[in-house]
């Protein structure tokens, strides 16, 4: 190696190192070539044919010569369009000059050569099929033209997801990810979603789902495997995502855009309000948002060294009407602290960068740097339409990785990858404003309950894939590392004092739209805010909220597969992983919780206590997952292919799940001080809270934090059998190839997800006497908490890992490249998800009896379940440069669960609130086991219906470069879709009817008709 390539290395390595922006790695992230080479009678030529492709962007090469059966096959490919010649002595040279190559697939070019001298050229001029003859999961590519021509609402390359089968949106499931398209996969929750960047993790080990977005204009393609994907992928047991970046080439290539969105654009959002005749009333917010960028990339040195460089810019003005309802209550009590406004605003700013280098070596070596970055700023987007301006708060967001990767075809049979990452995130959610939260029915104001809030995780990745091809075996092995030396953060909740009101403001004055309202005004409020018994309630939590995992934690997956071509018509895949988390079940020494130390105070008297305390949670040490696929060529030309597999898929311990028992570690609690009801003593005073006169008794004493829990406080415990959550899939299905330009697919999925987080209130309230219900309730471990001497806990919550669901689904496609200049993909699913009061791949979920977690009841649709999906998307090249690209997302309604007014079981915290028991059913008949709960998630909303569309006109400016006028709209047919969000709690006068969006938190979803305009000039 000369020193010019020594001095290169160092750059590179250097910039890993000291980059401040940074990357979304890269990896394993690569695609293959293969195909059989024959004579024009159609009989192979064996061991003497050589093939070279060619790197069209970059002018790498690679050969490799044909085996004894004609066949020959490039591994580890950067996925791109390259240009492939074959020669054999006695004939004459055949070329493909155009072959793409997408991530993750195995493209087949079969070439037949003809007698004569290898000087002699001829054109293949045949396309590749669209099917990739060797698959065996169920999986999409989502191609370069679709990621630059589709409409993006928010420029997040995940809502091209949508376009695979199983694939549909869900609501944001955290604060930080309110931003993000959250992907509903077999019926899942989005949360076990593994997305990885040329193949670096990209996962929020906190609460699931990615860290961070990339500027669209570095994403060449990615690949969505929605099911049974390889032993190559590993730590998740939903879908498999993987993203590839843009890269420099021989010609200088860029671009330059700009969209341009306004109020004047939008329609009026129908809010829901059931209270109205309509069902609705409209809004439309204040609204403006600047979104501009571009890229650049070009050759350093041709053909060695070449560069990329991509970077977006977003400026959004934007704000969220109050409900009607809330403003007129607001506006009653400005003299108590209220900031009332018509409109929120909730402001967001943010830049996406991403750089790229790569450097070719040689013919057999090859390296990249990639690096991105991603930052925004933004106000209350913790608001929502019931809050005031004090209850706003800022959001401060920081992502950066970046990854080297090495690649080097050390034979023309053997390649290896190595990559060496790094990732950092870092999440603060807090409030310039401490004041206590008052709330009233239908609004409220003071401190947000969810502030402050951080996560932060810093990562270090290595990992190496080799292939070897052997004959018709090509063999696969790799280790993957994760070193996550910085992980943790806080959460507070109910910072400052809360105190709830039991009537809205209207009420207590007896002023509209209260005034004739019986029980309401002077004679039930005489005093107004300040009439005893005027405030219900009153909450406050307090102790150090931290959770940081003193050691961070650690990942480590083996795996070993054999893609192996039994017969020229018959492909079968063989693999097997590995995988070991270290410190994710736990985190912190668990004996150290006070609930653990309370509960192993009562074990030797309390059978409950003894199973909790017998050894602590631990990392799973057996997480085996064999996997195995076949494909199958039925006619041996490639049109029919049939194929399946079966495989084990381990996920992770996502650290919400054992955080509220890891804060349980520190020196203080954070926890509940107290959560008085009227016939509780305010603290500091004499007084009951139902005497207690709002601004003029005392306000409650706060105590300091204290180090051991306090009496109610709620137990917190990993079950010592914890294991990681698992899912058996297999699938069948049928591939036709109508023409090398079209395809019609059939798939048959099962999904059963094994060892799902359920919380269990180990001492829910139960019958005194089950067969006198009248006696009472009591729970079971309060005395031996008396006994033991320890102090009572409010409800003992056991994080175990017993929940389970199923999802089966029928997947029909039908996809088209460029056949009558129309790119076309069609998806139905007919799909049913099913589980125990819970959606596959989340976790917190409560059962509504904790002592019948299993109750066949709680079996029931599970939250995202949606019968049947459609998909459409296309880009069709109308004349005139003119194109024309919709997509089209249709969906039968989801379910919603009927709800009590009040808990029927009266079983206390822990368990599912608002149970419901079944028409007819008595307490008493519900534990005589007469009659049960109501039937889980037995209502069905509204369908969902949403268009999105994007006409642009194509200006040719030269040889390269073009500019674009485009107009996109979102939702075009100003569809309100409400889904499942509707009031479920049965004897409201709104029962059953829609009281807002479908996803309620995310911001990007699009609530009615918006529009905007963009120009984008390309060279």
């Amino acid at each position: 190696m000369n020193s010019k390539r020594w001095l290169c290395l160092a750059v590179m390595s250097c910039l890993v190192l000291l980059s401040t922006a940074s990357l979304f790695g890269q990896a394993t992230a690569t695609a293959s070539l293969q195909g059989t080479i024959t004579d024009k009678s159609q009989a192979v030529i064996g061991n003497k044919a050589e093939v070279t492709i060619t790197n069209k962007e970059t002018g790498a090469t690679r050969t490799a010569n044909t085996n004894d059966a004609g066949e020959y096959k490039f591994e580890s490919l950067p996925a791109g369009r390259y240009s492939l010649k074959t020669t054999a002595a006695g004939f004459s040279t055949a070329e493909a000059k155009d072959v793409e190559l997408l991530v993750g697939r195995t493209t087949t070019q079969n070439f037949t050569l003809l007698p004569g001298a290898v000087s002699e050229t001829v054109e293949v001029t045949s396309t590749a099929p669209l099917v990739d003859q060797t698959k065996t999961d169920v999986s999409t590519n989502i191609t370069p033209e679709q990621v630059t021509e589709l409409p993006l609402i928010g420029r997040d390359i995940a809502d091209l997801a949508y376009l695979s089968p199983g694939v549909k949106a869900a609501d944001s499931y955290d604060p930080t990810k309110n931003r993000y398209s959250i992907l509903s996969v077999n019926g899942q929750g989005g949360r076990n979603v593994n997305v990885t960047v040329n193949g670096i993790d990209n996962k929020d080990n906190t609460v699931g789902g990615p860290v961070m977005q990339l500027p669209a204009e570095a994403v060449q393609e990615f690949a969505i495997s929605t099911q049974r994907f390889s032993a190559v992928n590993g730590r998740s047991e939903g879908a498999a995502i993987n993203v590839i970046t843009k890269s420099g080439s021989n010609n200088y290539h860029g671009s330059a855009f700009g969209f341009f969105r306004d109020q004047v654009l939008n329609a009026d959002q129908k809010l829901a309000d059931p209270t109205v005749p309509s069902g609705f009333v409209t809004s439309n917010p204040p609204y403006s948002r600047q979104w501009f960028g571009g890229s650049i990339g070009g050759p350093i040195k041709k053909d060695k060294l070449f560069v990329f460089f991509a970077f977006e810019r977003q400026r959004e003005h934007t704000s969220i009407a109050e409900a009607p309802t809330a403003l007129t209550q607001l506006n009653l009590v400005t003299s108590l602290g209220a900031q009332p406004a018509s409109v929120v605003p909730t402001p967001f700013f943010e830049n996406r960068i991403n750089g790229r280098m790569d450097y070719t070596f040689n013919s057999r070596h090859s390296a990249y740097l990639s690096v991105t970055t991603q930052a925004n700023n933004s106000l209350n987007d913790q608001s929502n339409g019931t809050f005031d301006l004090t209850e706003g708060n800022f959001t401060v967001n920081h992502m950066q990785v970046a990854n080297l990767t090495v690649n080097s075809a050390l034979s023309s049979t053997l390649v290896n990858s190595f990559t060496a990452g790094f990732s950092y995130w870092n999440n603060l959610i807090d409030s310039t404003t401490r004041a206590p939260l008052v709330t009233f029915p239908t609004a409220q104001f003071g401190t947000n309950t969810n502030v402050p809030q951080q996560s932060f995780q810093t990562k270090f990745q290595f990992k190496d894939d080799v292939t070897k091809s052997v004959g018709r075996h090509t063999f696969k092995t790799g280790v993957d590392y994760i070193w996550n030396p910085k992980m943790g953060g806080f959460f507070e909740f109910n910072p400052t004092l809360e105190i709830d009101f039991k009537k809205n403001p209207s009420c207590m004055l007896g002023v509209a739209p209260d005034a004739a309202t019986a029980g309401c005004g002077a004679a039930a409020f005489p005093n107004g805010f300040a009439t005893p018994g005027a405030v219900k309630g009153m909450t406050i939590a307090n102790g150090d909220p931290s959770f940081i995992l003193p050691n961070g934690t650690k990942q480590l997956g083996l795996y070993f597969q054999d893609d192996w071509k039994m017969m020229k018509r018959l492909t079968v895949n063989v693999g097997l992983r590995y995988d070991r988390d270290f410190n994710m079940i736990t985190g912190v020494d668990a004996t150290q919780s006070r609930t653990y130390q309370e509960l192993l105070a009562l074990a030797p008297i309390n059978a409950t206590a003894a199973r909790l305390t017998r050894k602590t949670a631990a990392d799973d040490t057996k997480d085996f997952s064999p996997r195995i696929g076949f494909a199958y060529d039925m006619k041996g030309n490639g049109n029919h292919i049939f194929r399946g597999g079966y495989g084990l898929y381990y996920g992770n311990t996502f650290q919400n799940i054992p955080l509220f028992m890891q804060q349980q570690v520190n020196n203080t609690v954070f926890q509940t001080l107290f959560s008085l009801a009227p016939s509780d003593t305010v603290p500091g005073t004499a007084i009951l809270l139902s005497n207690w006169r709002f601004g003029v008794d005392p306000m409650p004493t706060i105590a300091a934090p204290s180090h051991n829990l306090t009496v109610g406080s709620t137990g917190r415990i990993m079950d010592p059998d914890y294991r990681s959550p698992v899912t058996e899939e297999f699938n069948g299905g049928y591939s036709w190839s109508l023409s090398p330009k079209s395809v019609l697919e059939v798939e048959y999925v099962h999904v059963l997800s094994l060892h799902e987080n359920k919380t269990i209130n180990v001492d829910a309230k139960v019958p005194i006497d089950p067969n006198n219900v009248a006696l009472g309730l009591i729970r079971p471990m309060d005395a031996a908490f008396a006994t033991a001497g320890q102090t009572r806990l409010g409800s003992v919550r056991d994080e175990q890992s017993i929940g389970r669901s199923r999802y089966d689904g029928m997947n029909i496609s039908y996809r088209q490249r460029s056949f009558h200049k129309i790119d076309l993909s069609v998806n139905y699913t007919l799909a049913r998800a099913v589980g125990y009061n819970e959606d596959g791949g989340s976790f917190r979920y409560y059962p509504r009896d904790p002592n019948r977690p299993f109750a066949p009841e709680d079996f029931g649709p599970a939250f995202n379940d949606e019968r049947h999906h459609l998909t459409i998307s296309g880009i069709w090249n109308l004349p005139w440069g003119m194109s024309f690209a919709p997509v089209l997302q249709a969906g039968s309604a989801r379910p919603y669960n009927e709800l009590s007014a009040v808990n029927d079981l009266g079983m206390g915290g822990g368990s599912a609130a608002q149970a419901m028991l079944a028409p007819g059913c008595t307490l008493q008949g519900y534990y005589s086991r007469a009659c049960g709960l109501n039937p889980m998630n037995n209502k069905r909303g509204d369908p969902y219906f949403n268009v999105d569309t994007r006409l642009a006109k194509n200006i040719k400016l030269g040889e390269t470069r073009k500019l674009q006028l485009a107009f996109q709209a979102f939702n075009l047919f100003n569809h309100a879709n409400y889904g499942n969000n509707f009031d479920a709690t049965v004897g409201d006068a709104t029962f059953g009817k829609p009281i807002g969006f479908i996803n309620p938190t995310s911001t990007v979803a699009p609530r009615s008709f918006t529009a905007e305009f963009g120009a984008r000039f390309s060279f």
